[in-house]
């Protein structure tokens, strides 16, 4: 990685992580989207994240967008700190189909706080397992970009956050400029990374890259994809001289490292005979 593109928590931050002065924090969060808006992965932004939820008196990040008009096919990205265990829970239970925050998210812009979403049973579980993660407390805001891209940015942890209405009013408009930064930043890189020498990926070539990065093998990818082994070969070669390397693993490393597919744990367990 870069190291100018790296967020370095000054004196003056530490003090704000310390609860000192709020009114540091817009200024923080300034730096913060200055430092995102150089990013040049998603990796990078990741990184730059982690700081901010430090900032806001929070433990774990997580940036969540589907892709506009500008993103072809269109795209649902993560990236997030949050813990393995909630990670694993939320998606053997599908939660993003009764995730109130999410519900929330789409049906406005800006900040809210989590308090009093969780109402039926399911969303009440899902509430439990959060606070056995260290996730009691939290708030997320959404975005919505020009190209039709929807963004959202959510703080958790396991102490209240901003709970005087002061606090709350700065953090929320700190995170507001955040989280649109964020989704244009986010949307620029993918943008980028679609597209080398000239050349854009199939929807075919980016879902094979996608599921090999998530740890399957070529012939448990054909039959996730429907086709023959040989067609993934076939992908990944292709994809391989428009990303500009000379392997089908390489291929499946520089699309993850440049943020073109999504994965949450890599290197995956089978890589190597996933790629070879």
């Amino acid at each position: 990685m870069n190291n100018n593109h790296i967020f370095i928590v000054k004196p003056w931050v530490r003090k704000r992580i310390l609860g000192i002065d709020m009114h540091d924090l817009l200024r923080a969060t300034a730096e913060i989207c200055i430092q995102i808006d150089k990013a040049r992965s998603r990796a990078e932004v990741r990184d730059i994240l982690k700081p901010a939820a430090s900032i806001v008196g929070a433990v774990f990040v997580l940036f969540g967008m589907r892709t506009g008009r500008s993103i072809t096919p269109p795209r649902q990205i993560v990236i997030t700190t949050y813990p393995k265990a909630w990670q694993e829970y939320y998606d053997a239970n599908k939660a993003y189909t009764f995730d109130p925050v999410i519900n929330k998210a789409l049906q406005g812009e800006g900040a809210f706080r989590w308090d009093g979403l969780h109402h039926d049973e399911r969303q009440v579980a899902l509430r439990r397992e959060s606070v056995r993660n260290g996730m009691e407390f939290g708030f997320s805001c959404a975005d919505r970009g020009t190209d039709g891209s929807m963004a959202i940015l959510s703080f958790c942890g396991d102490r209240p956050i901003a709970p005087s209405t002061e606090q709350w009013e700065q953090v929320s408009a700190g995170v507001v400029l955040l989280t649109s930064v964020t989704n244009k930043a986010v949307t620029r890189i993918l943008e980028a990374s679609a597209k080398t020498f000239g050349k854009a990926l199939t929807a075919s070539e980016l879902r094979a890259l996608e599921v090999l990065a998530s740890g399957s093998t070529g012939k448990e990818a054909a039959a996730i994809l429907g086709v023959k082994p040989r067609t993934i070969r076939y992908y990944l070669d292709r994809a391989a001289d428009k990303l500009g390397v000379e392997s089908r693993k390489e291929a499946v490393l520089k699309a993850v490292a440049d943020g073109i597919v999504d994965t949450r744990q890599f290197p995956p367990a089978g890589f190597k005979s996933a790629t070879d």
